[in-house]
């Protein structure tokens, strides 16, 4: 720079004396610069010299002309009639005014002085732009305002560069020029005024995308969009008013913020599936999506690492300034400002990455989640478990199956995060490199090539923890996989809690979810210790590197190591440590993220869209179709013309194929030839009916729009009149999850009702009828099927009614996947039921069409949904509770009790001792130089490298301990949180959504698995950090208490106010994810109901949007409120330090340098320090949610316990009557039943449902229940397995009132066949028996008892799609595959040898049905009918006294029920005495014609009792239900032909 300086000088700047009115020649600086504060002077002289001002307006100029011509008429186009935020005149009026006053002080400085007049150009082109804001249209002032800023700012560096610093150097005599202090002032005021201005908000651009549009149109300014620079980079202050708010009262949902409109779930969707499009990889699509926040962050992240180092070389002056004042040549002021600047340039810089990352965070959790959703509701199931194959490569062991909706719920919670949870990959790729060159180059300059050694030693020993990286990738692979286990077994034993209710299988289910567990639990003790290894690497590299550094300086250059060196060198390193712990830290969340991108890649490199077909009437021609390209089972060369605008019926036996052909005309299946043709909107009634968990009415309508006089005519075609008169809100009442709050036929009727309300040409109902009485289904038939309701829609009906064939349009008869018989019936006119026996009573028919009139206005919709999604939050906010402030200590006792947590806290205090202690020495090592003595260097270092390597050893034992405890905590957790939601009363399930305990399971347990250990161990840390540090810089500077005192304080004041509202923020975020989990996980149960709905998908979608528009805006704000805090910390801390660094320098002289090295260092770290107490305690508050949202649930009240229950005491009292009663082990010998004026209630404060029932059964009897949809019968059953409230009367069961005995007891002591069948994941011998008690040879010969009733022969799939054959028992036939095969070629069964049958000689051959025959979740390899088979096969395995069926055979063909009925009354018949007896409710009347006893219910209360018989001879409701039945004829000549038995 000397050549320059000297060529400026030669030139003569000509000037003007003040005082004498006269030229003057240029000073000669040569005279007054000193080797020292040399670059002071030329830096003063160049920026006087005009170069930089003339370049300045050039390049204003430019930049205006051409973001005028260019950029604006495009990017920056916005409309004179948007609702733009203008620019507030107060603020534009008084930084105009002080950019008038720098311009005009410039000008009397140029006047006086000629080197002043170029200054004033830029400054007066400033001005002259700021009055062109005042009278341009708003588009030409947002063009102009950033020239103005820009010009302001470098003016004000300029000129104080050029006339202030100069006078900053020691026993400096210059003066400043008043008018230069004035011009420097103005423009310092003008620019603050300029930071603190509110910013104008223009309107979002439009997009093509229409539904985007619809919402970024209607977006309003948030205050984070109009906050001024100031509060936007600086302050955070939007967030003020909402801190003050939590710190006085209780935050709601409406003190939050607005989401931007960039942040628009819509918005993201959209965009990030043109990505997907275009580059097809997640890591692409995702850098690519958030590529202008990427680069923000890497240029954020590398400015902090970079003035990260300003703070040690600002410490490193100050040390030189107190090892030798006299020889400084700049005063300690800048040095202390340096120090100053540095502390807050790097919190700054670090809290607007963190910022825009978690900016990122928020737009990856929403894009992704509802591209995952998109992607589900546009695809087919995958059809094997590929996502989880990348976790088991190379391993050969069996693992357990994962279901498809367990893994996307995996992807989306866990996956998802994982994938966001590496953006501070960026630290480890750019900041650190770029700290670690700045620090090399600053010991350089510091220690000379010493600093190269350790550098080279730190770049050999990175190879280490990349290995051991490596090492975790694989562990956390298997631990993905055993998390999509343990998620998909809770998630579908969740879903089928009634059915583990129904069979006391508690404690199997318990063992099973146990052992997916710990297997989970196995590697992520692996984890720890993977990561605890790494740990002691970025603990020990660094302090290597520093002895290496330190024995070459001392001991091969021969330098002593005085203060500056050897502290600024520690404080160099020690960030050196802290970088390399950012790569051990970052080294988990990338090998999470690398794991979760292969799988998120697998699930979306296999999905298979649906099938689409051509748009036209229903017809299949010489189709064949398959579930999945694996599956032997197909529906083939099927050619059918339905009849357009009548009504088709498809009949068969069970496994035949009727549901799969439904799903084909859906596109739910494979095509593999033929073609088909359908319209584009089909409504679909499946036969198990899905329902969302919502009201009835909006079941019904379906997102579809309310007309009143439709609505009302659905209600009465589906007899739903008289359901809404007895439920507490109508049509208004909540239906539950997945329907639990009606009963089986309510349900059906409600599916029907949304697929009749529709207003789609073509209708699929798939055994619609199955569900309902035979009145009832009489009834639906007249008002739908028999008038015009159904009038040019075309309807295909599954059915297994006899009645309805006749008066078919068209008739198909399935048979082994291809079609039997086609009838066609020409002209046929349908009929009520009744009139086929010529009764007119009309009055049977009538149903009580009333309905809430209460039509909602098409503008309302909106308003309503909102509301709804705040009460699902509200509810999920009381749900989750609150918690103290001392949980933590709670939490911590989980860890092995007192003694554990006592050595866990030891360990922590021990290991800071320590750490301190290495300062300490370091401090007496360095005043041993200056006391002129010989210093034993070997003896200094020794002990040095005691200290440092103990203290890494007791660290990483520390970190162990924590890390054991929590692992053990982890595990007690779960366990007591399966117990608690797997014993509670099956009541508490009706208002507790399976998504908001799933997700207890998996983000919940995930807190506790990782999280919050770390969170609670961090914030110890750091407590214990701070008082080390405040002991340690007090012991040697007394006065300093006083600052540091007020510092801790406000923070603590600052952590305080903004905990309150953290906590109820992050309560808010984890409540508003419970309703997009809710969705997720219920959507993947009716994607077949929704796929079928033109432009329903989309509805879904936008209902999502709406989920995450809350989530979004709470998640965001949660993470801002952390910057708010952090800046404000880190301001008062900077302060505390420079307070420090100013009574170092005031004390210079009396405190040595090696003590004030050690003080400065230790009072450095506090800003950190402090920042991570408060972070680390809202870490800890808000991780503290999730121990508080699990304990919770463990402490769930049992069965026994909520009803007042116990086991039998000693108590003092004996109070024997609340007191649970022993049974012996034989009990119970009979299966008799008396019911005693029985009153029963679901709820204890509801209505009476069942009112002054008694009945008696004998044992061994037959009983069948009956009677209308809703009538009570299926409470009766329930009142025998204890779900119910008995208000008044008794319940005994083989003499025992079964109120006074365990409930699990009672239900192991009796068999319940429910309507609906379920089967879990596993084979069949685990859904047989899930406990593994009951013997081979019981299993067997009930399986084969079963195997008959129902086809379940199967054959293999192979290459060429064709099935092999095998021999049946009698050597003729060959082996059909049916329905939904199971996959025998991936199940251990295809391979086994044949099982020869003890007892029976029979024997299951290769190829048939056999224990180890694989089951998929929920059985969808079986069809409905060979479920409910295998559901008697439990039955028959058990050995119950009494057996109670549940409408267990309406699904199945009339052959099939016979079967079972067979069945049955074989088992019961079976011993010398009659014992057992069976409870029946039954619709078909044709099942239970033959029974002991028919119990008619009606309104809750026993119409009629007594034998089929006499009921029929007496001709009331049973004789009436006969004539409705549709085969009257047929039941009446069975009723004739019996004999009465006395």
């Amino acid at each position: 720079m000397d050549w320059a300086l000297r060529y400026w000088a030669l030139l003569g700047i000509p000037g003007r004396d003040i005082d004498q009115g006269r030229l003057h020649a240029p000073i000669d600086l040569s005279l007054q610069r000193s080797p020292d504060a040399g670059w002071v002077l030329e830096t003063s002289r160049i920026a006087k010299s005009g170069v930089i001002q003339t370049c300045l307006v050039v390049f204003v100029l430019v930049w205006t002309a051409i973001e005028t011509t260019c950029r604006y008429s495009s990017y920056f186009n916005i409309p004179e009639t948007t609702k733009a935020v203008r620019f507030s005149l107060p603020y534009e009026l008084l930084s105009q005014l002080l950019r008038g006053a720098a311009f005009t002080f410039t000008l009397i400085g140029g006047y006086h002085y000629y080197q002043y007049w170029y200054d004033a150009p830029p400054v007066g082109l400033a001005f002259i732009l700021g009055l062109a804001r005042l009278i341009v249209t708003p588009k030409w002032q947002r063009v102009i305002l950033h020239q103005i800023n820009f010009l302001l700012l470098t003016s004000l560096v300029t000129m104080a560069t050029a006339y202030l610093l100069p006078s900053l150097r020691m026993r400096s005599d210059e003066e400043v020029e008043k008018a230069a202090i004035g011009a420097i002032g103005s423009l310092a005021f003008a620019s603050l005024i300029a930071l603190m201005t509110p910013r104008e908000w223009g309107p979002p651009p439009a997009t093509e995308n229409m539904v985007v549009n619809k919402y970024i149109s209607e977006a309003q300014p948030t205050p984070e969009e109009t906050s001024s620079w100031f509060v936007r980079y600086f302050s955070f202050g939007w967030l003020t008013p909402l801190i003050w708010k939590g710190w006085r009262t209780q935050v709601d949902m409406e003190d939050i913020p607005g989401l931007p409109w960039y942040d628009e779930p819509s918005l993201l969707l959209d965009r990030i599936l043109r990505v997907r499009e275009k580059y097809k990889t997640t890591m692409w699509t995702v850098l690519y999506f958030q590529r202008s926040e990427i680069i923000a962050m890497t240029l954020w992240v590398a400015s902090s690492f970079a003035i990260e180092l300003v703070a040690p070389f600002a410490m490193y002056q100050i040390l030189n300034y107190i090892s030798s004042p006299d020889d400084a040549s700049l005063h300690p002021i800048i040095w202390l400002a340096l120090l100053f600047m540095g502390l807050m340039g790097k919190s700054i810089t670090m809290q607007q990455y963190v910022f825009t990352s978690t900016r990122l965070v928020v737009r990856l959790k929403s894009a992704m989640t509802q591209e995952l959703y998109h992607r589900a509701l546009s695809s087919m199931e995958l059809e094997d478990d590929v996502i989880n194959d990348i976790a088991t490569r190379g391993a050969q062991e069996q693992r357990t199956q994962s279901t498809s909706a367990g893994r996307l719920a995996n992807l989306m919670a866990s996956d998802v995060d994982a994938v966001f949870r590496a953006r501070d990959a960026i630290i480890s790729l750019v900041g650190v490199p770029v700290g670690i060159v700045i620090s090399i180059i600053g010991l350089c300059k510091m220690v000379g090539w010493t600093s190269l050694v350790g550098l080279a030693f730190l770049v050999l020993s990175m190879s280490f923890p990349v290995w051991i990286s490596r090492m975790m990738g694989k562990t956390q692979r298997k631990v993905k996989l055993a998390q999509d286990s343990r998620i998909s077994l809770i998630s579908e034993y969740l879903e089928a809690i009634k059915a583990i209710k129904y069979f006391s299988w508690e404690d199997a289910i318990m063992k099973r979810i146990q052992e997916a567990r710990e297997k989970e639990q196995k590697e992520l003790w692996h984890i720890c210790l993977w990561y605890a290894l790494l740990g002691q690497c970025g603990e020990l590299i660094p302090v290597v590197t520093l002895l290496l550094i330190f024995s070459l300086y001392i001991g091969v250059i021969k330098q002593p190591l005085t203060a500056p060196i050897a502290f600024t060198t520690l404080s160099v390193v020690m960030t050196l440590r802290r970088n390399m712990g950012y790569v051990s830290q970052m080294s988990r969340n990338l090998t999470d993220a690398h794991v979760s991108i292969e799988r998120l890649d697998k699930f979306y490199s296999n999905t298979t869209p649906l099938t689409q077909y051509p748009e036209g009437r229903l017809q299949i021609e010489e189709a064949t179709f398959r579930r999945s390209k694996r599956a032997p089972f197909m529906l083939k060369d099927i050619s059918i013309d339905f009849v357009e605008g009548g009504l088709n019926i498809i009949k068969g036996q069970s496994g035949s194929g009727k549901t799969s052909l439904l799903l084909s005309i859906l596109g739910e299946t494979t095509l593999e030839k033929g073609m088909v043709t359908r319209p584009s909107d089909v409504a679909f009634a499946s036969q198990t009916p899905w329902l969302q968990s919502e009201t009835i009415r909006d079941n019904i309508l379906f997102h579809a729009s309310f007309e009143q006089v439709r609505y009302d005519r659905v209600i009465q075609a589906c007899c739903l009149g008289m359901d809404f008169e007895e439920l507490p809100k109508g049509d208004l009442t909540e239906v539950g999850e997945n329907g639990t709050a009606l009963s089986g036929g309510q349900k059906s009727r409600v599916a029907a009702a949304r697929a009749l309300y529709s207003k789609a040409p073509l209708l699929l109902l798939d055994d619609i009828f199955s569900a309902l009485d035979a009145k009832t289904a009489a009834s639906v038939w007249k008002h739908s099927f028999c008038s015009d309701m159904l009038k040019g829609r075309t309807v295909v009906l599954v059915t297994q009614m006899p009645w309805v064939a006749s008066q078919a349009d068209l008739v198909i008869t399935l048979e082994a996947g291809t079609v039997k018989t086609i009838e066609r019936n020409v002209g046929v006119v349908r009929t009520p039921v009744g009139l086929e026996y010529g009764t007119t009573n009309n009055e049977a028919y009538q149903e009580s069409s009333t309905t809430l009139k209460v039509s909602l206005a098409p503008d309302e919709n909106r308003a309503v949904s909102s509301k709804k999604m705040k009460d699902e939050i509200s509810n999920e906010m009381s749900a989750s509770g609150t918690s103290g402030r001392f949980t933590f200590l709670r939490y911590m006792l989980h860890f092995g009790g007192p003694g554990y947590v006592i050595l866990a806290l030891a360990s922590n205090v021990i290991s800071n001792a320590v750490l301190l202690g290495t300062t300490w020495w370091l401090s007496v090592w360095v005043n041993a130089y200056n006391k002129k003595e010989a210093v034993n260097v070997a003896f200094y270092i020794t002990i040095y490298a005691a200290f440092n390597f103990g203290q890494a050893f007791l660290s990483g034992i520390s970190s162990l301990i924590f890390n054991r405890g929590a692992w053990l905590a982890a595990r007690k957790l779960h366990r007591g949180l399966i117990q608690g939601v797997l014993n509670v009363s099956l009541g508490w399930w009706k208002n507790v959504p399976v998504g908001r305990v799933v997700n207890r399971f998996s983000r919940d347990v995930g807190s506790l698995d990782s999280q919050l250990s770390s969170a609670v161990q961090y914030f110890i840390d750091a407590g214990m950090a701070i008082f080390f540090r405040l002991g340690a810089v007090s012991s040697i500077m007394p006065i300093f208490m006083l600052p540091a005192l007020c510092t801790v304080g406000i923070g603590i004041v600052c952590g305080e106010m903004y905990i309150r509202t953290a906590v109820v923020l992050k309560r808010l975020v984890s409540s508003s994810q419970s309703p997009v989990f809710s969705q997720f996980s219920g959507s993947m149960s009716g994607l077949a109901v929704i796929r079928a709905r033109q432009n329903m998908p989309e509805m879904f979608r936008d209902q999502l949007a709406d989920r995450l528009r809350s989530f979004s805006r709470f998640q965001e704000t949660s993470f801002n409120l952390n910057r708010w805090v952090g800046v404000r910390i880190d301001f008062v801390a900077a302060l505390v330090t420079v307070c420090a660094g100013a009574i170092a320098v005031w004390k210079v002289g009396v405190v040595e340098a090696g003590l004030v090295g050690f003080s400065l260092s230790n009072a450095t770290g506090l800003n950190s320090q402090i920042l991570y107490l408060v972070r680390f305690m809202n870490d800890m508050e808000v991780e503290l949610q999730s121990f508080h949202r699990v304990e919770e649930y463990v402490k769930l009240p049992a069965e026994d316990e909520k009803h007042g229950l116990r086991q039998p005491d000693t108590d003092s009292e004996g109070h024997e009557d609340s007191s649970l009663l022993e049974v012996p082990d034989d009990w119970p010998r009979t299966g008799a039943i008396e019911f005693r004026n029985v009153t029963v209630r679901y709820d204890p404060d509801g209505p009476d449902i069942l009112k002054d029932i008694s009945l008696r059964f004998k044992a061994g009897q037959r009983i069948a229940v009956v009677g209308r949809t809703g009538s009570g019968k299926s409470t009766l059953v329930l009142s025998l397995l204890c779900f119910t409230h008995i208000v008044s009367g008794q319940i005994l069961y083989d003499g025992v009132d079964i109120t006074r005995i365990s409930r699990k007891r009672l239900r192991q002591a009796l068999t319940i066949i429910p309507q609906e069948a379920t089967l879990f994941n596993g084979t069949v011998r685990t859904n047989l028996d899930p406990s593994g008690t009951v013997p081979v040879q019981i299993l067997e010969k009930a399986l084969r008892s079963c195997t008959g009733i129902a086809s379940f022969d199967f054959g293999e799939s192979s290459g060429d799609n064709q099935i092999s054959e095998a021999e049946t028992m009698d050597g003729n036939d060959s082996i059909k595959p049916t329905e939904r095969t199971p996959l025998l070629s991936s199940s251990p069964s295809s391979s086994t040898s044949p099982i020869t049958g003890s007892g029976s000689g029979s024997i299951l051959t290769r190829g048939a049905l056999s224990l180890d025959t694989r089951v998929l979740a929920k059985g969808e390899n079986f069809s409905h009918g060979q479920r409910q088979v295998l559901s008697l096969c439990r039955a028959l395995v058990r050995k119950s006294k009494l057996m109670l069926l549940d409408e267990a055979t309406a699904s199945m063909d009339y052959e099939t029920d016979r079967g079972v009925q067979v069945a049955l009354r074989q088992e019961l018949d079976a011993g010398d005495e009659k014992t057992r007896t069976l409870v029946t409710i039954a619709h078909r009347l044709r099942t239970i014609i033959d029974y002991d006893m028919v119990v008619v219910m009606g309104g809750g209360r026993v119409v009629e009792v007594g034998s089929p018989r006499e009921l029929y001879r007496d001709k009331g409701v049973f004789w009436e239900m006969v004539r409705f039945s549709g085969e009257g004829e047929d039941l009446e000549g069975l009723l004739k032909g019996m004999t009465v038995e006395v």
